[in-house]
């Protein structure tokens, strides 16, 4: 819906930049084209973006035989990155509330495994396969999540991962034995696996690299959060005479407004997209068929998805940082996903703690996600700084957020350092956990342990994450996929 609008007033505006020049009836010098003239143009990163879309070789031929579609210079008012400020919040919001409501999907159930074991008569071990299936679905739908928004942009992808996620959530519900309910957890992480997946390459859509500073860790918070969070309402329907199906149903009607929002308020922010039906309305308005974007010259979707996908299997093979990075985050979610079934023994079985207060006990990651969200404007403010030094030595005047030169931003390596903090303390919380989790020391010891884990798990997240979204660039809902 969003997008299609989107797409109407992309043609409006050229109609009536046409209609203010009558007398260039072939469009031929419309902003934003470039004929072969044998000029060098200027480099951009939105420039660089599209080039990455090119096959390799084909540039001087492509020139020579079509006019290539690029933005008005940097201020257009279609790229993303220019829209109003409300804009952007508008469709980050949207974003953000998707990933929220994936990831409570994740951990909805883990709480009122007793129970579903006892509807299933199966055992309370074989019912954790719940969260496992879940997770697999993310992680088989993530090998293509990258791949398909870079073929057919990011709004389609949200709209149909969306509905297959609702669907399928639904079946879970409804399930009637063990297998059907493993089946449906299964297909609800792969049906909203791309949800998870390109949330972090349309941050990077709508936000420079000093504003994703910001944005990142906000966005983060609806994953932590959305896996969090759902533990401690889970635990109180354990305890009480509830269906634990309203678990599932609770999950779907969230899914379910989300779906709505998603249709009718996010719009397309993938700027080959963009570009692409730009030319296409430009071909339609002037009759030249020689407008092209860079992603129009790929031949078929089918084409396009060949590419992105050998280029994320290139990542894989040929970029080990992007390997090490992930294994890290797999450390992380193997703690927290422990802990989404080992908090019985934890927090219940050591102090006697009934599921309802067990279940609330996960808030306390949450209090150690807010200390992490405490330090970002202090991080924000040292990465501005570092950007106008860098700016300052090229003997440029300091820019303002907007306009930042693509090469005179840090080096990827600068957004690591915050893993200085918690990379020594992921370990330290653990053993921290362990060492006092009994009866005869009081639970804030444990509580005190768990909320460092959070601290850290939000550290190593937003770390990982801004150091690849500034690494692989344009391409990024690739590396993130990995």
């Amino acid at each position: 819906m969003q997008s299609l609008q989107q797409y109407r007033i992309i043609g409006g505006r050229l109609r009536d930049a046409h209609l203010k020049h009558p007398s260039d009836s072939s469009l031929a010098s419309a902003p934003g084209t470039e004929e072969a003239t044998g000029t060098k143009e200027e480099e951009t990163p939105d420039k660089r973006l599209n080039d990455l879309n090119t096959p390799p070789g084909l540039e001087e031929k492509i020139r020579a035989e079509h006019i290539i579609v690029e933005w008005d210079g940097p201020d257009d008012s279609l790229n993303p990155r220019n829209w109003s400020m409300a804009r952007r919040l508008t469709a980050f919001a949207v974003i953000w509330i998707n990933v929220f409501a994936l990831d409570w999907a994740s951990s909805a159930d883990s709480q009122t495994s007793s129970k579903i074991a006892a509807q299933y008569h199966v055992s309370e071990e074989a019912e954790t396969l719940s969260s496992t299936m879940y997770t697999a679905g993310i992680a088989v739908g993530a090998l293509f999540a990258g791949p398909i928004s870079e073929s057919v942009g990011r709004n389609p992808v949200y709209v149909i991962s969306r509905v297959l996620h609702v669907a399928w959530l639904l079946g879970v519900a409804l399930a009637p034995n063990y297998g059907a309910h493993l089946a449906f957890r299964f297909l609800a992480g792969l049906g909203g696996s791309t949800l998870l997946c390109i949330h972090g390459a349309s941050t990077a859509d709508l936000f420079n690299p000093i504003e994703r500073t910001w944005a990142w860790p906000i966005i983060s918070l609806a994953s932590f959060a959305g896996t969090a969070l759902p533990p401690s309402a889970g635990g109180w329907i354990a305890q009480s005479s509830i269906s634990w199906r309203w678990t599932e149903w609770i999950t779907l009607i969230l899914s379910g407004s989300t779906l709505f929002l998603t249709l009718f308020f996010l719009p397309e922010t993938f700027a080959p997209v963009l570009l692409s039906w730009k030319a296409k309305h430009l071909r339609q308005q002037s009759g030249n068929e020689n407008y092209v974007s860079h992603l129009d010259l790929q031949d078929s979707i089918l084409k396009r998805f060949r590419t992105a996908l050998l280029r994320a299997w290139h990542m894989l093979v040929k970029e080990p940082i992007v390997i090490l990075m992930g294994l890290w985050l797999i450390a992380v979610y193997i703690v927290i996903y422990g802990f989404l079934q080992g908090y019985n023994d934890i927090f219940g079985k050591t102090y006697g703690l009934g599921r309802g207060l067990e279940g609330t006990c996960f808030l306390a990651i949450d209090v150690g996600f807010f200390l992490f969200l405490c330090l970002v404007p202090i991080y924000y403010r040292q990465y501005k700084k570092k950007v106008y030094a860098l700016e300052k030595a090229h003997g440029e005047p300091p820019t303002d957020l907007k306009h930042l030169p693509g090469l005179d931003i840090p080096e990827p390596e600068y957004r690591l350092w915050p893993s200085v903090l918690v990379a020594p303390a992921f370990p330290i919380c653990l053993f921290w956990l362990g060492w006092t989790n009994r009866s005869s020391i009081s639970i804030w010891s444990s509580l005190g342990a768990v909320t460092l884990f959070g601290f850290c798990w939000a550290g190593i997240y937003v770390t990982v994450y801004l150091y690849i979204l500034d690494v692989c660039k344009s391409p990024c809902s690739n590396c993130i996929n990995f």
